[in-house]
Parts: structure tokens; sequence; C-alpha cells
């Protein structure tokens, strides 16, 4: 259970990190505030979704993915209306003044994606579904017996042999 909260939340701030450091750096947006914010903290966690958890390139994981990508982009719109009501300021490096959690994108981006990420990777059995299929069919017998007849087949064998020997 630790070992994949830990990948789930390594999985969230690897695509966090890196969509809020391209902004970030990148594009040099270092405001992202009001609907920039809700955009992006939604397409985060959307992807993050997509990406922890089951791989969607697996056979029949895409529904599943696209289902916790869904669910993503409502928590990461979810998430980050929680983090606007944090206004305390603080200072960034390379950045002149104070700015609050909710308006750097290096920031509240791998946040929340790291939460949801780790969140999707638990929720996920890890247990492949056609593996499970063959586990089950081979554990148990193929034919059902009727163990009701062998008191009268035992009989059968034992006349054959006493003809048998008669006959001798």
């Amino acid at each position: 259970m630790l070992k994949r909260l830990g990948l789930g939340l390594l999985k969230g701030l690897l695509i966090g990190g890196a969509i809020g450091a391209g902004l970030q750096y990148g594009l040099h947006w270092t405001d992202a505030t009001g609907l920039l914010g809700f955009l992006l903290s939604m397409g985060v966690a959307g992807t993050a979704g997509v990406f922890a958890g089951k791989a969607p390139w697996r056979e029949g994981a895409w529904i599943e993915a696209t289902l916790k990508g869904m669910v993503g982009v409502g928590l990461g719109a979810l998430a980050y209306w929680g983090l606007t009501y944090l206004t305390f300021g603080f200072p960034f490096p390379g950045l002149e003044g104070t700015h609050t959690l909710a308006s750097l994108p290096v920031v509240f981006a791998p946040a929340i994606a790291g939460v949801y990420g780790s969140l999707v990777e638990l929720d996920d059995t890890g247990e492949d579904g056609d593996a499970a299929k063959t586990k089950k069919k081979s554990d148990g017998p193929k034919a059902r017996v009727d163990v009701g007849d062998d008191d009268e087949v035992e009989e059968d064998v034992g006349r054959k042999r006493r003809d048998r020997r008669r006959k001798a």
C-alpha cells in the first residue's frame, strides 16, 4: 500500500511539475490566477488521473483511464478553489515580492496532481483482469463427478471379476 502511495505521488509530482514548470519557466506565466488557474489545475489533475493507476494503453483500460481523468478534472477545480482561500503570501526564489500559493503554477500544479495521482494509484488493485480469470479457471476441477453411483460401479466391477475367475 505504501509502495502504491509513493508511486502515485511520484507520478503526480512529475506530471504536475512538468506542466507547472513549463508554464512558469517556459511561457513565463508567473501568475496563474482566476480562470487560468482553474483550467491549469483541471488539466493537471485530469492528466494525472489518466496516467496514474492502470496504464491507459493496456487492453480494456481506456474506459477506466477516461473516467479517472474526468473525475480528476472536477476534483482539480475543487482543489484549486480550496487553495484560493489560503491567502498568506510567501517569497518565491527568482520572483519579486510575495505570492500566494494559488498563484504560482510551479507550486500548486504538482501539489494537486500528486494528491490526486496517489489517490488513483491507491484505488488501483494492480491485478490484471485476464490473469485473474485464468487463475480462477485453472484452480478447480473441470468436470463435476457424481459420487452417489460409486457403490454400484464397484459392485459391477466385483461381479465381473468373480465371473472371470469362475470361468478360468
